[in-house]
């Protein structure tokens, strides 16, 4: 599991419990694979791993890039790779 960085779970916080696991789940992917800051998020494991649904999966997603928290690449008929660019602390 990647690092969790108290800042960016606060600000992931105010989304609901979907961007929190949905946090959760791309640290975790993170942590399994080291080369790269892009994360899948299939349906099939962030429901097993975390209980996160395709609908809050797909809300949180929208709900983290409308607010900068995180980066999307799209594909038609691909799940979603998603990469965090919160910054890991509150800079003044």
């Amino acid at each position: 599991m990647g690092p969790f960085y108290i800042y960016q779970v606060s600000e992931f916080s105010k989304h609901g419990i979907g961007a929190l696991k949905l946090y959760h789940y791309i640290k975790t992917k993170q942590g399994l694979d080291k080369r790269s800051p892009w994360v899948k998020v299939d349906n099939v494991n962030a429901y097993k791993w975390y209980g996160l649904t395709s609908s809050s999966k797909w809300r949180a997603i929208k709900k983290l890039e409308e607010e900068k928290l995180i980066e999307v690449k799209r594909k038609y008929g691909s799940a979603p790779k998603v990469k965090i660019i919160c910054p890991k602390k509150k800079i003044n």
